[in-house]
């Protein structure tokens, strides 16, 4: 009886817990799962899609995401990561075909825009850059469009508008290291070359650094006569001339004083130009070109002139020499203003006359002012005859040009030879009857040749003098 009691309160407690369990024995069945709707699945997939592509797993990521969009097309987004997913695992021509799509669709989805952009500027397609990024700007002004349109047209060469748009990318960015140095670039390309140096300082202000960043600062100093800029005695220990040390380029020790050097600062373009070579443009031959030409602009002749003969000692052979006539006139043309500088004056004539070989279009002109330029110096040498004979090398260049006669007229004054200067002046007076001068050689050739005829003639050859007395 206990028993059998005890088992009726089991089974009446279990009816209490489980209402309607004793009498329904299907009440505890489970239950059949719902059955989702495309869009849910396409939303499952697509949940699933993005994070395999997430996880680097790009094949399964396009697979999963190219059953998300066929589920349900309506979602772009579907389609937008899965161009990406194609993107990452290099499927590019699909990806592109995804985003123009999207784009030409929605011509306002800005994100679908810039991605299909930046591939084409990854992929140097300037041209379909610029046109899809210039498109967006009317639905968006940001930053990533601004700098990748600017890039484009940059590349395009149409300055004005990467010009503006780089302006427009550093407004909203001007942390942004790269689009100063790219907007320096274009001024430097239209020769705004204070502007260009402002826009590289920036740059290397934000810690860009490459040499040829340097390079071309030191370009822009150059263009504007900051040769060596505000020279400084500065305490260097141990110091080297021709080297960067710190914000100093040390050009030469301070006579007389320990470890004192004069110093030319940052803001110069000797200092960027080191710079450069320290970043590695050593070899360059375009950047040691400029070194000697900035010495040489400095008037410190001597250290121009050696440089430029090295540069010339390490020229390339014929055959192999990729510089055009036209760059090798330019080396000729200022290796020969050294030249001059440190009074070698034949060689300076010599290398004046290979410049004109090989450019005479641009040096052919040059010529005459070379034989005027070395007369002077024998002229200020005492050299008379010096003189005289490059005035008539300029004369012989130039027959057509008023003051090599009139310099040569006076020249022969000096010498006495009077009569070869009435020629000269009289040569000055039909090239340019209105000269300034015209009273005084006037005054000069009725003086000389008052004077010649007052001489008795001279004596022809073979005939005797008469004996006075």
């Amino acid at each position: 009886m206990r028993a059998t009691r005890t088992i009726a309160v089991l089974a009446l407690a279990l009816a209490v817990a489980s209402p309607g369990a004793l009498a329904d024995p299907k009440a505890n069945a489970p239950k059949e799962a719902k059955k989702l709707t495309p869009q849910q699945q396409a939303e499952t997939l697509f949940d699933q899609g993005r994070e395999a592509m997430f996880r680097g797993r790009y094949k399964e990521a396009v697979e999963l995401l190219e059953k998300a969009a066929k589920l349900d097309k309506t979602k772009t987004r579907y389609r937008l990561y899965l161009a990406r997913a194609h993107r990452y695992a290099k499927n590019t021509d699909q990806a592109e075909t995804l985003l123009a799509a999207i784009v030409k669709a929605s011509p306002e989805h800005v994100e679908a825009g810039q991605t299909l952009g930046e591939m084409y500027i990854e992929q140097e397609k300037w041209r379909e850059a610029a046109n899809v990024l210039g498109g967006l700007l009317r639905y968006r002004h940001d930053y990533p469009t601004y700098h990748m349109l600017a890039e484009a047209k940059y590349n395009l060469d149409d300055l004005k508008a990467a010009k503006k748009y780089f302006k427009e990318a550093v407004k909203l960015n001007p942390d942004s290291a790269v689009d100063h140095y790219q907007l320096g670039n274009t001024h430097l390309a239209e020769n705004l070359f204070a502007l260009a140096a402002e826009s590289y300082k920036r740059a290397i202000t934000l810690g860009l650094r490459s040499g040829v960043l340097h390079y071309k600062l030191g370009s822009a100093y150059f263009n504007l006569r900051n040769y060596f800029g505000r020279v400084s005695e500065v305490t260097v220990k141990s110091g080297k001339p021709g080297t960067v040390n710190g914000p100093w380029y040390l050009i030469e020790p301070v006579p007389g004083k320990t470890d004192v050097w004069r110093a030319a600062p940052s803001d110069s373009a000797i200092y960027q130009v080191v710079k450069a070579v320290d970043a590695g443009l050593d070899n360059e031959g375009d950047i040691q070109f400029l070194r000697a030409n900035i010495y040489l602009n400095a008037r410190r002749y001597r250290q121009a002139y050696d440089m430029l003969k090295k540069l010339a000692a390490a020229a390339p052979k014929p055959a192999e020499d990729k510089r055009t006539k036209e760059d090798k006139a330019l080396f000729h043309y200022y290796f020969a203003q050294a030249a001059f500088g440190v009074e070698k004056f034949d060689e300076y004539l010599s290398l004046l006359k290979k410049a004109i070989e090989l450019h005479g279009e641009a040096y052919q002109a040059t010529l005459v002012d070379a034989y005027l330029r070395v007369a002077e110096q024998h002229n200020q040498l005492g050299d008379l005859k010096g003189y005289i004979q490059y005035l008539q090398m300029a004369v012989e260049e130039a027959p057509k040009k008023v003051s090599p006669h009139l310099k040569l007229g006076y020249a022969f004054e000096e010498s006495r030879r009077y009569g070869d200067a009435i020629v000269q002046w009289r040569m000055v007076l039909d090239l340019q009857p209105d000269h300034s001068k015209r009273m005084e050689l006037l005054d000069l050739i009725r003086k000389y040749r008052a004077d010649l005829e007052a001489r008795p003639a001279k004596p022809k050859a073979g005939t005797k003098r008469a004996r006075l007395g």
